[in-house]
């Protein structure tokens, strides 16, 4: 069952659902502590083989997942974008849209073209009708990118035991934005 496309493109990026070939691309990411310090922290190849199983599980169970983003130009890999369910704190839960971007390319942009890309997507493709993002409470860049893609502020709480903020958007508030 896949309800959300494999594979997208927008105005600056290449997004395909993650393949074994992804792994030493994730392991170096992960392995970057200007990356991580917004991750709770590295992983190592293990535990980034455990996480691309899970997320070929996401696919094959919810019929969305992440997404490995490349840029259309150069061909090589800047981060990914992902699409879902999730419980903060043990008490608020939902479908996420969450994002990561390799410390090089922060500051272009590229995080919000491939939320907003992915928030249509939920919205219209998968039919779902709320999505969160969350974030540690000081990842300002983070908070930018939810409120340009039109997340609004709903709490704060800790997760994992680190202080991380909600944000949320409605279908019924995307589609205001978008089709005013």
């Amino acid at each position: 069952m896949t309800l959300a496309p494999e594979r997208f493109t927008t105005a600056r990026l290449d997004a395909v659902r993650p393949v074994a070939a992804d792994e030493d691309f994730l392991v170096a990411t992960w392995a970057d502590p200007r990356v991580t310090d917004w991750l709770g922290g590295p992983r190592d190849r293990e535990t980034v083989e455990r996480t691309l199983a899970h997320w070929d599980d996401l696919w094959n169970d919810q019929g969305y997942g992440p997404w490995m983003l490349f840029d259309r130009s150069s061909g090589a890999p800047v981060g990914w974008v992902l699409l879902h369910p999730i419980v903060f704190g043990g008490t608020v839960g939902g479908i996420e849209v969450g994002w990561t971007i390799v410390a090089e390319r922060w500051r272009e942009g590229l995080a919000s073209e491939a939320a907003s890309r992915v928030v249509e997507i939920a919205f219209v493709d998968c039919g779902i009708d709320a999505l969160m993002s969350g974030t540690m409470v000081d990842n300002a860049a983070s908070r930018g990118v939810m409120e340009k893609v039109g997340f609004r502020y709903e709490t704060e709480l800790d997760h994992a035991g680190l202080p991380h903020v909600i944000y949320r958007l409605d279908r019924s508030e995307w589609e205001q934005r978008t089709h005013g």
